[in-house]
């Protein structure tokens, strides 16, 4: 196997600071003083609740939900929610730059920026932004790089993979990579992104052919052979490797294919590639210390970790003795051989391509050998850092994203409005793009979206007493593009403006759409007619009523728990006089409490004739596991109330739970002496799973004659498994396909010009 040493060079890069300008800087003070820096800040650093984002989490394909539970440990709402935070912290560090703070790192945790400076002096600057400012160099969590072997990790939305032979007239050697970004050209021809030691090796105009898979490869080597070339994609464009670059690019030429601004499904490792809701491409951002970031390949499907560094110069071994130096952010999700250009993202939006990784021959992804702390990968940009693909090609590559249909929520249709009255409503975009809502015999109006997907367009001037319908259409441009891309559909609907005394609108603040709580009895609240009823229904049935205060403010708290676990809308009515309002707050949600096991508890010694007790929630159904130590798995265990995949035995006993979901079992039969672990396992026939599925787990020892059925605290924790995978350069795998003519073809994950 050619394997490369890394070999760092320069100090650690992060958002917006070259690796040389970091060095030239140490010792410098900065020529701008802080009062005039300060007057051309205007970003602050925005944080972001995750139940904002529960609506743009549920359009998540479940395969990247998957990974982002598995490897970073957060719901998809706190994903999403944190990557808007890293975007928004992006956008704050470079225009601190733009104003001259000397900046030697950029750190993120959760939602919490620190930024690093040369100057006590900038400190104020920084800390008006909402972040934390300390003086020096960050302490990168970061493995030991010098001691790595990075090899390049090879293998149409972005995911997809593709392949070529070396020869198309005298066929030997097959080699595959990943799609990373659909794009377009300065002419407008379709393209995509990847990366350049992909096709470093080959002319322009080398052909390419999309590698039709059911699932990610992994180890699979059966791909290679004559259907190769079935499906013809395009051909080789600028592939640039070296003096710290790993961009390429490949022309889409042959017809029949289109290109949207998605990443592929994948299923979370195990899926089909388009067996599901594809990521849509939103726009890019720069890289950011401690920010989420997830890959999708043709080898592994989606994995996630966190951005280690944002910006590193590494030598790579490219064989016959040549090395190619390439600056990337390093990140720790699972990335495999073949692997190689595929997409990686941070929420919706794009950071980069598969570049490098130092997995060992033998790894794969979920694995115990993939270790965070010490495996990871390198990605080669989309915008941010000083070698990037916008630095690369410039307007040769122009990437693609998705604007959706913006859909407008308030008011309702036909609802009768003031005369200035204010436009709500959800688009699929990104954040900064433009929803533009004409109005027919009115003012044309725009709104700005949020993070969150949000957006609101007030009209300023009064309109006349009347009937009005309005077009809602959204557009947003990419960084670094010329041109804005446009919604294809727009969203309709019409309002009236009474000719009576203008009623104030009805406008509800809180909860937004898609938001969930664990509160069972939320607050709702927000503005109306002074003086006018307002009324909170979910169905048929009524959970309170308050006054519009003279202020125009209102809050009703329900007198009743609001449905939990399930999905529901919730409508405001407001009544005053002969005017009547509506407003309806879509998809709320109501966390359900989780199962608990308190008998026995986690690391206690009991009797064998335990009776196990725990909590859930009311409607629950609990199911029961116990597997003893050392099981392989459930399959060796018992089931309480089995309707599972396993083959786990039935466990007999006597099950009992409350109106509350308060339940107990006791066991036929005791136990025999030993380890074990219960697992209880709570769901909601009907519910949504993120709101009313929970699971606990309680590991325990009888022993005869000793214990008890509570439990001691003196119980260890036991270790959760490492995930991990497994990541070659080039493989050469040494499989004989006959072609035709008899021509052997031996194929190799692609990792630039020698075998792997």
């Amino acid at each position: 196997m050619s394997t490369a040493l890394l070999r760092r060079r320069g100090v650690a890069r992060v958002t917006g600071v070259l690796t040389s300008s970091a060095v030239a800087c140490v010792g410098m003070i900065a020529a701008t003083s802080t009062a005039t820096a300060e007057e051309s800040i205007t970003q602050t650093l925005q944080t972001y609740a995750a139940d904002a984002f529960a609506s743009q989490a549920e359009e998540l394909p479940s395969g990247l939900v998957e990974a982002v539970k598995r490897d970073l440990g957060l719901s998809a709402a706190e994903y999403l929610a944190n990557a808007a935070a890293a975007k928004s912290a992006t956008e704050v560090v470079a225009e601190l730059e733009a104003a001259g703070v000397s900046i030697n790192g950029s750190v993120m945790s959760g939602q919490e920026l620190t930024v690093y400076v040369e100057a006590e002096a900038d400190i104020p600057l920084v800390e008006s932004t909402g972040a934390t400012a300390e003086v020096g160099v960050p302490e990168l969590d970061l493995p030991d790089l010098d001691s790595q072997e990075y090899e390049f990790k090879d293998d149409f939305k972005g995911g997809y993979g593709y392949a070529t032979l070396d020869d198309i007239e005298n066929p030997m050697y097959a080699n595959r990579c990943s799609a990373g970004f659909n794009g377009t050209g300065a002419d407008g021809s379709p393209l995509f992104y990847t990366a350049g030691h992909c096709g470093s090796d080959y002319e322009e105009g080398h052909p390419w052919f999309h590698l039709d898979v059911d699932s990610p490869l992994f180890d699979d080597q059966n791909w290679a052979g004559p259907e190769i070339t079935d499906r013809p994609l395009g051909e080789n464009g600028a592939m640039l490797l070296g003096d710290g670059n790993d961009g390429g690019l490949v022309h889409v030429t042959e017809g029949g294919w289109t290109q949207p601004p998605q990443v592929a499904y994948w299923g979370g490792g195990t899926g089909a590639p388009d067996d599901g809701e594809s990521v849509n491409v939103y726009d890019s951002t720069d890289a950011i210390v401690g920010q989420p970031a997830c890959k999708s390949g043709a080898t592994s499907g989606w994995t996630c970790g966190e951005i280690l560094s944002a910006e590193e110069t590494v030598e790579i071994n490219v064989g016959d003795g040549e090395t190619a130096a390439v600056t990337a952010f390093i990140f720790n999700a699972c990335m495999l051989s073949g692997d190689s250009g595929g997409s990686i993202v941070s929420g919706n939006y794009a950071l980069g391509v598969n570049s490098f990784s130092n997995a060992a021959s033998n790894d794969t992804c979920g694995s115990s050998n993939w270790d965070p702390s010490v495996n990871t990968g390198g990605g080669f940009a989309v915008t941010s850092g000083s070698a990037n693909a916008e630095t690369l090609f410039g307007d040769d590559f122009n990437l693609s994203i998705h604007v959706g249909t913006p859909t407008v929520r308030s008011p309702e249709e036909g609802a009768t409005v003031g005369q200035t009255p204010t436009l709500e409503g959800t688009v699929q975009a990104g954040q900064g793009a433009t929803v533009t809502i004409e109005i027919d015999g009115g003012p044309t109006v725009e709104g700005t979206v949020a993070a969150d997907g949000s957006f609101s367009a007030e009209v300023t001037e009064a309109l006349e007493p009347g009937e009005y319908t309005y077009t809602a259409t959204a557009s947003h441009t990419a960084r670094g593009a010329s041109q804005a891309t446009t919604s294809a559909d727009s969203d309709s609907g019409s309002f009236v403006v009474s000719e009576e005394a203008q009623v104030t609108e009805l406008v509800v603040d809180s909860p937004t759409d898609g938001q969930t709580t664990g509160n069972a009895r939320p607050d709702f609240s927000g503005t109306g007619e002074p003086g006018a009823t307002v009324t909170l229904t979910v169905g048929d049935k009524t959970y309170g009523e308050a006054e519009v205060a003279e202020d125009g403010t209102w809050t009703i708290t329900p007198d009743s728990d609001l449905p939990v676990g399930v999905r529901f809308d919730a409508v405001i009515t407001q009544q005053f006089e002969d005017d009547t309002q509506k407003a309806t707050v879509a998809d709320l949600g109501i966390e359900a409490d989780d199962v608990t096991i308190s008998v026995p508890e986690d690391g206690s010694t009991v009797s064998g004739d335990v009776t196990f007790e725990g909590t859930s929630f009311a409607g629950a159904s609990v199911e029961l596991l116990l597997v003893p130590a050392g099981a392989d798995s459930a399959d060796e265990g018992l089931r309480l109330q089995d309707d599972s995949d396993d083959d786990a035995a039935a466990w007999a006993g006597e099950f009992d739970i409350d109106d509350d979901g308060n339940w107990t079992f006791t066991p036929d039969e005791a136990l025999e002496d030993g380890d074990y672990t219960v697992t209880a396992t709570a769901t909601l026939d009907g519910g949504d799973p993120q709101l009313s599925d929970s699971e606990a787990s309680s590991s325990f020892t009888v022993a005869s004659g000793g214990g008890d059925n509570g439990g001691d605290e003196d119980g260890d924790d036991e270790d959760l498994p490492d995930t991990g995978s497994s990541n070659t350069w080039m493989i050469y795998v040494g499989i004989a396909l006959l072609l035709a003519g008899g021509a052997a073809v031996a194929i190799r994950a692609r990792s630039k010009g020698s075998a792997a």
